[in-house]
């Protein structure tokens, strides 16, 4: 690990200038948002539609498996999580702040409340409606307990049925509300030790949870609620201040190297669990190892210029990346709808299907994007990073 010197950044002129471009979120991280993002899209197309004999390829006269590839792109909320962190501390990483002031804490939360709850409403009630249209028995106190946002406290309603991966908006609305909390504790104990406490804490949560309900895969109140993810926002706090103070890996592509072999080592550790090989709760430790990789490749790819950073600033990734929100809210039900049983679906249908389905799914959420998350935006253009022309004067 070492300090980069402001030399590094010959696009950030002055001090004060550098730490205004530190304090925003650099661009790799609207791409890693749309690796995250096209992982989970994958995931749930594929889920269900492949049987294990499909995923075994002959390979050097042998049968390999593919499973760990296709059936692991869940594990975009991971780093969903993990950015999270990175992104809503990183102005006071840079600042040095804390959230001690009872106003500062009130800012924090009118603006999180504004950027994250008239999606979140809107969509809720029209998933629902467009649930129970179709004849899903979604009930009225699963909507109650949705819009008040206790759903990420009720094991009932952890996963909704109108909209199973809504669980993870209401983790990160459960982060929200804990932040000015975790603030302060990483000012009062410091980064290494709040963050060995909390990792230890999710852990033992985690543990705990897939004892008593030992699910193989999907999430679950036991395995993900928001003391078991815990974890994951904490530690991309601890990347921003990694970044605030400009320390980063000596050899970025060394580093990312090494983190994808973790990431790789997970998933075939979770696939090993789907198959028997290993015991349900191996879940709770394999998750860690995961998060050790995400974190790896994420610090890599703040390194200044590596090679990395120039493939997840490709400006199509990082418009994915910045309409992810509206992407993962709406694509559930949009693909429940269009292709409800994938596994039945014939082949020619689903070279229809799938196609449709992303094209819906982008349409939708590009407008959503434009008009409920960034209504109030002065130029379109920008929200897609499309050039703007120049006024002539």
């Amino acid at each position: 690990m070492r300090r980069a010197t402001p030399s590094e950044f010959p696009h950030v002129p002055g001090a004060c200038t550098r730490q205004r471009a530190f304090r925003r979120a650099p661009p790799v991280i609207n791409g890693l948002r749309g690796v995250a993002i096209g992982g989970v899209l994958l995931y749930h197309i594929l889920a269900g539609m492949l049987t294990p004999a499909a995923l075994e390829l002959p390979f050097l006269g042998t049968e390999v498996s593919i499973s760990p590839l296709l059936t692991n792109g869940w594990t975009g909320v991971n780093l969903f999580f993990i950015l999270s962190g990175f992104v809503l501390f990183l102005p006071y990483a840079v600042d040095g702040r804390g959230m001690e002031d009872l106003n500062d804490r009130l800012r924090f939360y009118r603006r999180r409340a504004r950027r994250l709850l008239p999606l979140f409403y809107i969509a809720v009630m029209v998933e629902w409606i467009f649930a129970r249209e179709r004849g899903f028995p979604a009930p009225l106190d699963e909507l109650v307990s949705v819009l008040s946002l206790t759903f990420a406290a009720s094991p009932r309603y952890f996963g909704p049925s109108f909209n199973v991966p809504l669980w993870s908006i209401g983790v990160e609305i459960a982060f929200s509300a804990m932040f000015p909390m975790l603030v302060l504790g990483m000012r009062r104990l410091g980064m290494a030790r709040f963050a060995a406490l909390v990792l230890g804490l999710a852990l033992a949560a985690r543990v705990v949870g897939i004892l008593r309900f030992p699910a193989l895969q999907g999430p679950t109140f036991n395995s993900d609620t928001f003391i078991c993810r815990l974890d994951e926002f904490v530690l991309g706090m601890v990347l921003a201040q990694c970044y605030a103070k400009r320390r980063f890996p000596s050899r970025p592509g060394t580093c990312a190297i090494a983190g994808t072999a973790l990431v790789a080592l997970s998933w075939i550790g979770f696939d090993l669990v789907l198959r028997g090989a290993l015991p349900p709760v191996a879940r709770a430790f394999l998750n860690n190892v995961l998060d050790a990789g995400l974190c790896a490749i994420v610090l890599a790819s703040l390194a200044p210029a590596p090679r990395l950073a120039a493939v997840l600033s490709w400006p199509p990734l990082q418009v994915a990346g910045m309409m992810c929100y509206s992407l993962y809210i709406w694509h559930w039900p949009l693909l429940d709808w269009l292709i409800p049983e994938r596994a039945a679906t014939a082949v020619g249908e689903l070279a229809i299907g799938i196609p449709a389905f992303l094209a819906l799914t982008f349409g939708v959420a590009a407008l959503s994007y434009r008009f409920i998350e960034f209504r109030l935006a002065e130029d379109w253009r920008e929200l897609f990073l499309l050039a703007v022309p120049t006024r002539q004067s």
